[in-house]
């Protein structure tokens, strides 16, 4: 029977951090400006509610906390809820109460927001404004949508990400498991990564066909298609969609709206979200969105391919307009990676900086400022960086970067 181990969730919710920030919050209570509603989000299975169960052990030792319940709000009536929060908090006498919220995006099922501002304002706003209460959430989302001034003013949000490389091997570390290979193959996203500790004979096919089935799982069937594809774009419009599946020459309207239905059906599961700042939908959890994608290179390595190159050659060509370069540099530069992963590092990198070379007529009049920060910055993702800097090299990666502040520099003079 193969071997099998136990995941350590005490050190799965201990991101030691945020729950530091939790005590560093309490201890300013009482002040005008201390945050008092503190909403850690994170996609599905990425450890929200330990996280929060672990929060809720650590301040229950302290004497002057009062923790006023921990409420899942999906197995609550909406209506209801308010008052019994509100009771509860009531009926506790330490100094400092708390109040622990999990899975606060249920009460956006509601397209309108009627139960979401509902219960900010019967809710929220009133612990807000006792002064003496924590209130301490859980979300899918991150949540800035609240219309009160004083909960705008309170409210915080924090990303519970995915494992780093140091995490994994801190969990791992009274096992005879290689950290390496379980970081490579779950990318850090605890959920899977607790399978696969429970399971390490699995294969790398294994594990991801697994993650694809849980995060897929109750999706309609088009809606999981149309993941499955996303999910080897870091960001992606409806044309990309549209042009890697085959459908962009097809005027159908209907066709369009259908194409819209999934992709809201994605981001009501906040699987992907709409990114203003680049003008396209992007996953939420880039290890979420790279277990899929491995599941679809394991399973349709030819179409994978397609994927890439059609991909490739859509971004290199958008990315020849200066005006559109920060949204796009990132892609573009993924997109050429992946049509060559086949090759060795050096050589992927070699034809990136290549390409960034020839394509430096291209760029006169480019925002600079902003090519640097959306390169450096993964697209203001840091596992998307670490990403492209594992497809490339770090060397590589700095001499881009380094390629782009001497355009910058030549625009100055």
């Amino acid at each position: 029977m193969p071997k099998t181990y136990q995941l350590q969730t005490g050190l799965l919710a201990s991101r030691q951090k945020l729950l530091s920030q939790i005590f560093e919050v309490l201890s300013q209570i009482g002040q005008p400006t201390t945050p008092l509603l503190l909403v850690f989000w994170g996609s599905r299975g990425g450890g929200k509610t330990t996280f929060l169960k672990e929060a809720e052990k650590r301040l229950s030792n302290d004497t002057q906390v009062g923790i006023a319940g921990f409420w899942n709000i999906a197995d609550h009536n909406f209506a209801e809820l308010p008052e019994l929060i509100l009771r509860a908090v009531q009926t506790q006498s330490a100094k400092y109460k708390v109040v622990i919220l999990d899975s606060l995006e249920a009460l956006l099922q509601d397209m309108t927001g009627k139960d979401f501002f509902d219960f900010e304002n019967k809710a929220i706003l009133p612990l807000i404004e006792r002064g003496d209460t924590l209130i301490i959430a859980g979300s899918q989302i991150e949540l800035n949508l609240w219309q009160e001034y004083d909960v705008r003013f309170r409210q915080s949000n924090y990303h519970l990400v995915p494992l780093d490389l140091d995490e994994v091997k801190q969990m791992l570390e009274e096992t005879d498991l290689d950290a390496n290979a379980a970081y490579r193959l779950t990318f850090g996203q605890p959920r899977i990564l607790s399978e696969y500790i429970s399971k390490p004979q699995w294969t790398e096919k294994e594990i991801s066909g697994f993650a694809a089935k849980y995060f897929l799982d109750g999706l309609p069937l088009g809606a999981r298609e149309i993941a499955q594809i996303a999910s080897l774009l870091p960001a992606f419009n409806m044309y990309i969609l549209r042009k890697v599946r085959g459908d962009d020459k097809n005027e159908d309207e209907s066709l369009l709206v259908r194409y819209y239905d999934h992709v809201n059906e994605l981001t009501g599961r906040w699987m992907v979200q709409f990114d203003t700042d680049m003008g396209a939908y992007r996953f939420t959890d880039n290890a979420v969105r790279r277990l899929l994608a491995l599941d679809y290179l394991l399973s349709n390595p030819k179409h994978y391919d397609e994927v890439q190159m059609i991909a490739a050659e859509y971004f290199q060509e958008e990315a020849k307009g200066a005006v559109f370069l920060p949204q796009l540099i990132v892609s573009a530069v993924y997109h050429q990676v992946q049509i060559n992963r086949k090759l060795s590092q050096a050589r992927r990198a070699d034809l990136c900086i290549h390409w960034v070379k020839r394509m430096r007529n291209f760029w006169n009049g480019a925002n600079w400022g902003q090519v640097l920060s959306t390169w450096e910055s993964g697209l203001n993702n840091n596992d998307l960086k670490d990403e492209v800097t594992s497809l490339i090299g770090h060397k590589s990666f700095k001499k881009i970067t380094q390629m782009f502040l001497n355009y910058k520099a030549e625009m100055e003079v």
